[in-house]
């Protein structure tokens, strides 16, 4: 027996459900969902102090910053962890607010660049989306569509950015536009250097771009090297070219540096110094370290160590060789001729995964790439999956650390949740049994997605690559 696949034999629900996910695809329901989604996002702002460490300390750097000038911010004895690339959007915030005619930018207006590059991700999410996955037009729309809603509508992507104030996003907004320049379209000098540019500055704003390089880097190399059959002197010429790449992407990263004060040569102490800040196994990050107990010392003489070598040491290790793995994996794929925008996303994926897992150091937030690179390869099924399981303990861990500062902030914070279920799940001990469930948790859901996604991207994307 035959069933009828007429809409109107669907059951109602079905229908009701297909028609709106058309709809959301379409010009208008596109502007809906972003409008929506900057909505929430402005009432958020306005409505929520955001995280008082770190708004405070974004107000303060500002103010600095128009003071006293970019050359003489950083100084010794002054706290300042963070890189110049998202100092750089606070001076002109601190210029704006006393143009305006106040003084300190409000916590609304330090949320603004991190809304704003909130929507920039939507948009490049569901236009890598529509270039990976094949369909007709309408199969097209509808996941544009829902690369968008998934960025937009993300709860864990929201409170990072309209309720807690931070700028994971701004990063988010370079990492992607940098894999858009570099791995679709037709090949280019200009473009690509636009792409090493724009990853450039997401590295000089926050290391946590750093996981993104490595296999960026293997498709640049593989598409050029598509072109020429991988004869010896394709070799020596992509060789070439990704050096000169390469020397623009060290320049861009010095001209960024160099306002501050900081020269070329001494950029890797201060990325070494940033990072030492807080010599802890896990800042709060449901990670294999958080399993074990957080902010543990993880060097000197008081460090955690495994087989008698500190913790530093080892989770170092280990994602020196995941990253090994993840490469060759990828390099494998891409002889496969698996699409290359996505080998370039997922590899992006995977190694912010392993870093989150594997490195001591990581704060909470340290996986939100992971989110952001996932949502364009929502058009197939383990990855929308993925993208399910990923958010769901990413909101977690960062509703957990919110609430946590904001009530032991002083004065306590306006952070809202169900108590008596923040402490079910949470427990109410800094090393609670449910921390370290989470943690495992968390841990096993990022490695397996790390390991598995390959097998995914190769069943699913294999012979897909074209110029788009």
């Amino acid at each position: 027996m035959i069933m009828s696949t007429h809409p109107d034999d669907l059951p109602i629900g079905r229908r009701i459900g297909g028609r709106l996910a058309s709809w959301f695809g379409t010009p208008h329901g596109l502007f809906c969902v972003f409008a929506f989604s900057l909505l929430i996002r402005l009432i958020l702002a306005r409505y929520s102090g955001g995280l008082r460490f770190d708004v405070s300390l974004f107000r303060q750097w500002s103010d600095r910053l128009v003071e006293v000038g970019l050359a003489h911010f950083y100084a010794p004895g002054y706290f300042a962890d963070y890189l110049p690339g998202y100092l750089y959007l606070l001076h002109a915030l601190g210029k704006v607010s006393r143009l305006l005619g106040g003084s300190s930018p409000s916590v609304a207006m330090l949320k603004l660049p991190a809304i704003v590059a909130d929507l920039g991700v939507g948009v490049l999410a569901l236009l890598l989306a529509a270039r990976i996955t094949p369909g007709t037009r309408r199969a097209e729309s509808q996941t544009r569509a829902a690369a968008a809603i998934a960025i937009l509508l993300n709860p864990g992507l929201i409170l990072i950015s309209a309720v807690w104030g931070q700028v994971e996003s701004v990063v988010a907004l370079l990492v992607l536009g940098g894999i858009y320049a570099l791995a679709t379209g037709r090949q280019s000098l200009p473009r690509e250097a636009c792409g090493v540019a724009l990853l450039a500055m997401a590295v000089a704003t926050k290391a946590q771009a750093l996981p993104a390089l490595p296999v960026v880097g293997l498709v640049l190399i593989h598409r050029h090297l598509a072109k020429e059959a991988f004869s010896p002197r394709a070799w020596s010429a992509v060789a070439v070219r990704v050096s000169l790449l390469g020397m623009l992407g060290v320049a861009v990263v010095g001209a960024m540096f160099r306002p501050f004060g900081v020269g070329l040569t001494e950029i890797p102490a201060f990325y070494r110094n940033s990072g030492s800040v807080y010599p802890f196994t896990s800042l709060w990050a449901f990670n294999l370290w958080g399993a074990t107990g957080f902010y543990r010392f993880d060097a000197g003489s008081e460090a955690v160590t495994i087989g008698g070598v500190a913790a530093l040491q080892v989770g170092l290790v280990a994602f020196a060789a995941a990253t090994i793995a993840i490469a060759a994996r990828a390099w494998q794929s891409l002889a496969r001729r698996t699409d290359a925008k996505a080998v370039a996303l997922f590899g992006a994926v995977a190694l912010t995964c392993a870093a989150f897992v594997l490195l001591t150091r990581m704060h909470e937030r340290y996986s939100y790439l992971a989110l952001v690179a996932l949502a364009p390869l929502v058009g197939y099924r383990p990855f929308r999956r993925a993208l399910t399981i990923l958010s769901v303990c990413f909101l977690l861990n960062v509703h957990f650390v919110y609430v946590f500062y904001s009530h032991h902030s002083s004065p306590p914070g306006d952070a809202r949740t169900i108590q008596p279920v923040y402490d079910m799940l949470f427990g109410i001990t800094k090393d609670a049994w449910q921390l370290k469930a989470l943690s495992f948790i968390m841990s096993t859901a990022c490695l397996a997605v790390a390991c598995l996604g390959w097998r995914w991207l190769d069943r699913h994307l294999i012979g897909s690559e074209t110029t788009q």
